[in-house]
């Protein structure tokens, strides 16, 4: 099996040797990241630039790929340099990738290139973010791995850890993690604004959500699907628009 493992912390980031050492297990592995940290750019495709594809040393020591752009790119450019693999892991990241966040994360995101070209991909999440421990995720995904064989493919999961949780796996549906947003107005040196962009999530979700699985010390589950299409609305709309108007 080949495994290709991103993330959108960087190459630096130290979750990237626990994870590689664990999969090994199942096969050949393969770290593909960005040069630098990449959070927050969702699914985002680097075009008005050109990209560089280089040998990066991790932080144990070993070598593996680093990439000058975003998640998607990494998997894209680990196709065309390396093959195909089997199973895209997007991970591990330092803090939740819960309800909404799934739309701005670049964890995510890597995990959703590999999906459009029919790989299975694994988006991978410990909620601790000022001190992640990062073994109990790598597990988890190994525990994912032995289960694959019954998975129907291609499978696309979004799985969160929570701080020493119970060890039981729960599959959730997206809850909503719902940010405030505030922007924060600056002078530079030149005397010049700029705007910094911050906010905190207020967490929304029923016995069936990722928030609340977490929040109960749960390890998540979520299955993802790419076609994002509200098929409630779309009768509704077909007779709305099917006669012919004038615009």
């Amino acid at each position: 099996m080949k495994i290709l493992i991103t993330n959108d912390d960087g190459i630096q980031s130290p979750a990237l040797p626990v994870l590689r050492d664990v999969l090994r297990e199942f096969g050949t592995v393969e770290v593909v990241a960005p040069e630098r940290e990449a959070s927050a750019s969702s699914h985002a495709i680097t075009v008005h630039q050109p990209l560089r594809f280089f040998q990066s040393t991790l932080t144990d020591g070993t070598k593996g790929w680093a990439v000058t752009g975003t998640p998607a790119d990494c998997v894209v450019l680990g196709m065309v340099k390396l093959g195909r693999p089997d199973v895209v892991v997007s991970g591990i990241n330092p803090g939740a990738n819960l309800g909404d966040d799934v739309t701005y994360s670049g964890t995510v995101g890597g995990a959703f290139e590999a999906a459009l070209y029919g790989i299975n991909a694994i988006a991978l999440s410990v909620t601790d973010a000022s001190t992640p421990e990062y073994g109990e995720a790598a597990l988890v995904a190994a525990r994912i791995f032995r289960s694959m064989g019954d998975l129907e493919h291609p499978f696309f999961l979004n799985v969160n850890v929570p701080p020493r949780s119970n060890g039981e796996i729960r599959i959730t549906k997206m809850g909503r993690r719902l940010w405030s947003s505030n922007v924060h107005e600056r002078i530079d040196p030149r005397n010049k604004p700029y705007y910094w962009i911050s906010g905190i999530p207020r967490e929304v979700g029923d016995e069936e959500s990722d928030v609340v699985a977490v929040k109960r010390g749960y390890i998540s589950i979520t299955p993802i699907k790419l076609d994002l299409t509200d098929y409630s609305r779309m009768e509704r709309l077909r007779a709305l628009f099917s006669q012919p108007k004038d615009l």
